[in-house]
C-alpha cells in the first residue's frame, strides 16, 4: 500500500500533463478536423447566398463529424486509460 501510495500522485500529475500537453496524432481526427473547417465555411457561403436547405444539410453533416471526432477522443482516452491501468498493476 505504501508503494501505491508513493507512486500514485506522480502517476497522476504525469497523465494530467499528458492531457494537457497533448498533441493530435490520429490521423483520422485530423481529417474529420479539416473537414469540418472546409465544411463550416461552406456553410458561411451557403447562409450568404440564402440557400437554406443546402445549408441545412452541411450543417448536419458537421454535427456527424463533431460526434465522430468526440467518439475518437473517447476511444483514446480509453486506450490510454487501459494502459495506466496495466502499469499501474505491474507496479503493484
Amino acid at each position: 500500500m505504501d508503494t501505491l501510495k508513493a507512486i500514485l500522485p506522480d502517476m497522476i500529475k504525469a497523465r494530467v500533463e499528458d492531457l494537457f500537453n497533448a498533441q493530435l496524432s490520429d490521423e483520422e481526427v485530423l481529417a474529420h478536423m479539416a473537414d469540418m473547417k472546409n465544411k463550416s465555411a461552406r456553410l458561411q457561403d451557403l447562409v450568404a447566398e440564402e440557400h437554406r436547405d443546402e445549408a441545412s444539410d452541411v450543417l448536419r453533416e458537421l454535427v456527424e463529424l463533431a460526434h465522430r471526432v468526440r467518439r475518437s477522443y473517447v476511444d483514446m482516452a480509453y486506450r490510454q486509460g487501459l494502459r495506466d491501468g496495466h502499469d499501474l498493476k505491474s507496479v503493484l
